[in-house]
């Protein structure tokens, strides 16, 4: 790999890592986590402390099943790079060559939801900017723009109404205004899940299918998926949030032990730390999948998606976007955004431990990863708290593991 440079994880000093959580286990701040750091694939750091579900008093571990929610994002993206790499679409197609309806799409210039003033596109939305959160495409639950409350009112919100699946939401979204014109800001939206009927339409298979074959099978993923078999159920990791009334109470939501209607490869997918740490690993590897001479992705194809793709080079803290997620505001002038991931351009302007070139995401529930291309580290770890600005976890997951490169 280019650029890559020798450097040993210092065991010892990881070790900090696992008695900082373990902290905000034993204050009452964190019902349980888990973290595994791994270098070119090679695990260097697995622990877990407290409890995947406290009622039930289920102790968190590496294969604990967790919601990816938005790391589904990258998993989503990668998937339709393998498309792109078959030649069956290209970055710069326009979207409503796949989706009929996203060429006349409107745009909000001023006024109310109920009453929206609107114009055409003056360029159409192409495949990129879904991968790039430059669509323009909402996001219902943020509600910081008349664009989102029109998405919320029509049951867009945290979700999407009962008995819709993939095709219906995505052409219900191609009905509302876009936020602004394509190409032209960012914003972090539906566009994954929009990527992910694509998806469906190119390859001719439903999104969960198409995934399992062109990702989660050849990686050896088997808790990866849209659903959680019902004979493992009872390894599924709850979501916290903070009480009203202190201490932290479970979101409650439903497993899902059938594959859903909503096929969201934005949010929907099912994982466990030791999965998403093999998916991480291919990424480290510049698409190679561990134990094999196979890419699943060419070098050139995973080195273009850790790129930042935003016009002008620009980073998400020059005013080009909305950025929703305060967990890791300090980073924020700091990144850019690549095919489905952020990417770090100025470490320096941060004032936090990272890396020119590194790159990853994060999850409501304040799971999240990084990938370090120039030394082949790779680190996830999995809090199960909502919401992600509840604790500094993304900041402090890069603290502890850079502080133990030697």
């Amino acid at each position: 790999m280019a650029g890559v440079f020798s450097v040993q994880l210092d065991a010892d000093r990881l070790s900090a890592l696992g008695e900082y959580f373990d902290r905000q286990v034993e204050e009452g701040r964190l019902p349980g986590w888990t973290c595994v750091v791994a270098q070119r694939g090679e695990v260097k750091y697995a622990a877990s402390g407290g409890m995947a579900d406290v009622a039930k008093g289920s102790p968190m571990k590496t294969d604990s099943v967790f919601r990816a929610w938005s790391l589904s994002k990258a998993m989503t993206s990668v998937a339709f790079m393998t498309l792109v790499e078959k030649g069956l679409v290209a970055l710069n197609d326009p979207v409503a060559d796949y989706l009929p309806g996203y060429d006349r799409m409107r745009v909000y210039r001023a006024g109310l939801a109920e009453a929206p003033i609107t114009e055409g596109l003056v360029e159409p939305m192409r495949i990129w900017h879904l991968l790039t959160h430059t669509s323009g495409l909402g996001y219902g639950s943020h509600q910081s723009h008349a664009v989102d409350s029109l998405y919320s009112g029509a049951g867009y919100a945290l979700g999407v109404p009962p008995e819709t699946d993939l095709k219906a939401a995505t052409e219900a979204w191609g009905s509302f205004p876009l936020r602004f014109q394509p190409g032209t800001a960012w914003n972090y939206g539906v566009s994954t899940d929009v990527l992910g009927r694509v998806i469906e339409v190119v390859s001719g298979r439903s999104l969960d299918a198409y995934l399992a074959e062109a990702l989660f099978e050849p990686l050896g993923l088997r808790d990866t998926g849209f659903h959680v078999a019902e004979s493992e159920a009872h390894r599924y990791a709850e979501i916290y949030t903070p009480g009203p009334e202190g201490g932290l109470a479970p979101l409650g939501l439903p497993v899902d032990t059938k594959t859903p209607l909503f096929l969201s490869g934005g949010g929907g997918i099912y994982t466990t730390a030791e999965d998403y740490t093999a998916f991480l690993g291919m990424l480290a590897a510049d698409g190679r999948i561990a134990g094999t001479d196979e890419y699943l992705l060419s070098p050139m194809t995973v080195a273009s998606m850790r790129s930042n793709h935003l016009p002008g080079d620009t980073t998400l803290g020059s005013g080009y976007g909305y950025w929703p997620v305060p967990a890791i505001n300090e980073l924020m002038t700091s990144v850019g955004f690549g095919l489905g991931f952020m990417t770090v351009k100025t470490p320096h302007q941060s004032h936090l431990l990272t890396r020119e070139g590194e790159y990853g995401w994060l999850s409501a529930s304040s799971t999240n990863f990084f990938v370090d291309p120039s030394t082949g580290v790779t680190a996830v770890i999995v809090p199960q708290l909502f919401p992600s600005r509840t604790l500094p976890i993304a900041n402090r997951l890069r603290q502890f593991v850079y502080q133990s490169y030697r």
